[in-house]
């Protein structure tokens, strides 16, 4: 069972870094390295103007090392056919899952690492914690993150079902109040240490492995990776589940009849497809992030047109959507002005876009003159781009 952990954990390496390659692209890196930046150069002007030893600092850094604690799931890379086949391995999963949570256990370390780095400054500056004791701190939050992978490990076996989210709110808590005085950290991490030598050193009598349950909760880890990974490329191995969201018909021609085949097909697309949805959400978040980042309205302009571009770009491959669909082969439906359909059917999504990302400019940037030539430019831009740049992009495709 080990030699089939290293074997699938070889599988999955190779897996993860060729998304990753695509994902880690020169013009993501060069977001990214501005986007730190941007937030290096805030941080360290903010550092300046704070005023010392306020009495949520403490508190607050407990909050912020505990958030690493969210990230990462206990990866098993279980398969539906391992309940035929490896069902008679009950005894043996011991040594299969060992390497398994060793493995999920990078991801975390590494947030973490970062975490504790960043807000190092501000928590022996400002909110007057020792070294020593912040040390403590970071070395707790790290056993903790032991003692949850470990428990989600056992949650895998019959009668044993403890809730994450219960624990995740002690652990808040715990780090939360336990910062008020930082010198308690060396005994929540002599504790943890402990937990984690009863748990996880110590020999545990199993139960009976929960097969169709681990298998499940494997399956939604992976698909939570490859929606990451499909927010920059394709990923053939992750299973899109098209749904309807009620919540979003109101955004719905309600006149039917008014309606093409095309338009129909296309405006319930982006509204129900989680590909579509989650891009457009993403971006405009994106947008609303680094307006926040930049405070400066030219430069808040000229990167939410970029974001505006961006997202028309990635929602162009919709025209060709149904094309793989026999049905829609077979039906006889004038394909010639369907991109002009698309652009019916983006354009209230586009709205949306500008509307949100106009009202984070008015939340976070100086209102002025300046601020409503912006927005008034960023509408036209978004206009721009669907009725001109959208159409003659469909029509190179045809």
């Amino acid at each position: 069972m080990r030699d089939l952990a290293k074997k699938r954990l070889q599988e999955n390496i190779r897996q993860s870094l060729k998304y990753l390659v695509l994902v880690f692209n020169d013009f993501f890196i060069l977001a990214l390295i501005f986007l730190f930046g941007a937030l290096m150069f805030w941080y360290a002007q903010a550092m300046k103007t704070l005023p010392e030893s306020l009495w949520y600092y403490r508190p607050l850094v407990g909050i912020l090392l505990w958030l690493p604690l969210l990230v990462g799931k206990l990866v098993t890379l279980l398969k539906p056919a391992d309940l035929q086949f490896l069902l008679p391995e009950d005894e043996n999963l011991a040594s299969y899952l060992k390497p398994m949570l060793n493995y999920s256990l990078i991801v975390p370390t590494i947030c973490l690492a970062l975490m504790a780095g960043i807000i190092f400054p501000f928590a022996t500056i400002k909110a007057k914690i020792e070294p020593l004791n912040y040390i403590f701190a970071v070395f707790a939050v790290f056993l903790t993150k032991i003692l949850q992978l470990k428990v989600m490990e056992c949650n895998l076996y019959f009668n044993r079902k403890f809730s994450i989210l219960i624990l995740n709110i002690i652990f808040l808590l715990l780090f939360g109040l336990g910062m008020f005085k930082p010198q308690s950290m060396i005994l929540i991490a002599i504790l943890l240490a402990a937990a984690v030598f009863i748990f996880v050193v110590k020999p545990q009598h199993a139960a009976l492995f929960d097969w169709q349950y681990a298998v499940e909760q494997e399956e939604k880890r992976k698909n939570v990776v490859y929606s990451a990974f499909s927010m920059f490329t394709d990923v053939k191995e992750r299973q899109t589940n098209i749904k309807r969201r009620k919540y979003l018909d109101s955004l719905l021609p309600k006149n039917l009849s008014s309606e093409n085949p095309h338009k129909f097909l296309y405006s319930r697309s982006v509204l129900r497809n989680p590909e579509n949805i989650n891009l457009v959400f993403r971006m405009t978040a994106f947008a609303v992030l680094i307006s926040w980042l930049v405070q400066n309205w030219i430069w808040a302009l000229c990167l939410s047109c970029l974001v505006v571009f961006l997202t028309i770009y990635q929602l162009v491959p919709m025209v060709d959507e149904f094309d793989n669909n026999i049905m829609y082969r077979v039906y006889p439906i004038e394909r010639s002005n369907r991109g002009l359909d698309l652009v019916s059917a983006l354009a209230g999504v586009l709205f949306a876009q500008w509307v949100v990302i106009s009202v984070s400019w008015l939340i976070t940037l100086p209102i002025n003159l300046h601020l409503f030539a912006a927005m008034g430019c960023l509408v036209v831009f978004s206009w721009g781009m669907l009725r001109l740049y959208l159409p003659a992009k469909v029509k190179k495709r045809k």
